[in-house]
């Protein structure tokens, strides 16, 4: 075993041992950021409970009364606006992939859809694959922010009333402790079904809406379709962080798989070495003992 093989093997495991204080140091900081925000995520789903209750109600009472709102139930026939919700960065696994693929086949069934893309590796794998990006919205999927989620639903509602968009769909990914599916949800127009799980809910008679359930209920779609907006970038930033710390996982253990392996290799070179210079030495005793003779 010559000492540029021993040189080339020590060389691999530096190099290996670097890379995995990179993966160690980013699964610990997914880790960190998932740990946020499910606390935040937390207290975002009980309000989004609640909020989505009174929704339920507003509905049942409009309805009741015969009236017709322009956020209910809109002619479903024009321009949809799509809002792909993924990572500035990969080392993720499947997570951007997956994203990608579903809005894909949703666009499908569009004729000239708008697309604002979280993300700007997001938009590059669009693009790569021919899909036109209109509006890129960077580093809102990794930190997600309620005023950036009212901003942006403040120009879609205004996009949606004027006819600009007759549909709005949000595409992300639910975070949930078992497998991640990407998911698309229609943020605009509601549906009087998309509230069915809570039919059997209903809001105290005493409950009073001021000046009307109608000029209650425009008020409230805002707050509504903004909070949802948030819900869902929150639950894609922690979806793509618990990815993230599964890749980093995988990462790191296969480098200490491969840290062992050089490492049994190296003392097995470095074993051989010495045998051979004990026989080498062994070897020139010998032939100076022959010489003497």
């Amino acid at each position: 075993m010559s000492a540029g093989s021993l040189r080339d093997i020590r060389n691999r495991i530096d190099g290996v041992s670097q890379t995995r204080q990179i993966t160690g140091a980013m699964y610990l900081l997914s880790s960190s950021r998932l740990r946020k925000l499910t606390g935040n995520m937390d207290y975002t789903l009980r309000y989004m409970e609640r909020l989505r209750k009174t929704m339920a109600d507003l509905l049942i009472v409009t309805k009741g009364a015969g009236i017709e709102n322009r956020f209910v139930e809109k002619d479903s026939k024009g321009t949809a606006l799509f809002l792909p919700v993924m990572g500035d960065k990969g080392l993720c696994g499947s997570y951007n992939a997956d994203v990608v693929r579903l809005t894909q086949e949703r666009l499908k069934k569009y004729d000239d859809p708008i697309v604002y893309c979280f993300g700007e590796l997001g938009r590059d794998l669009l693009e790569a694959r021919g899909v036109k990006v209109d509006r890129l919205l960077p580093g809102s999927s990794g930190y997600p922010d309620m005023a950036l989620a009212h901003e942006l639903t403040a120009a879609l509602i205004d996009m949606y009333v004027t006819d600009k968009v007759n549909e709005v769909y949000i595409v992300y990914t639910p975070f949930t402790r078992g497998e991640r599916k990407p998911a698309c949800y229609r943020l605009l127009p509601l549906l009087r079904h998309d509230f069915h799980d809570l039919h059997r809910y209903r809001a105290p008679d005493e409950m009073l809406y001021a000046p009307s359930a109608e000029e209650v209920f425009e008020h409230i779609v805002p707050l509504y379709c903004s909070s949802l907006l948030y819900d869902f970038l929150v639950q894609s930033s922690a979806s793509e962080n618990a990815a993230r710390m599964e890749a980093m996982k995988s990462a790191t253990d296969a480098a200490d798989d491969m840290l062992d392996r050089l490492v049994a290799d190296l003392n097995a070179a470095r074993q051989l070495a010495v045998t051979q210079e004990i026989t080498e030495i062994a070897a020139a005793q010998l032939q100076r003992g022959k010489k003497e003779e």
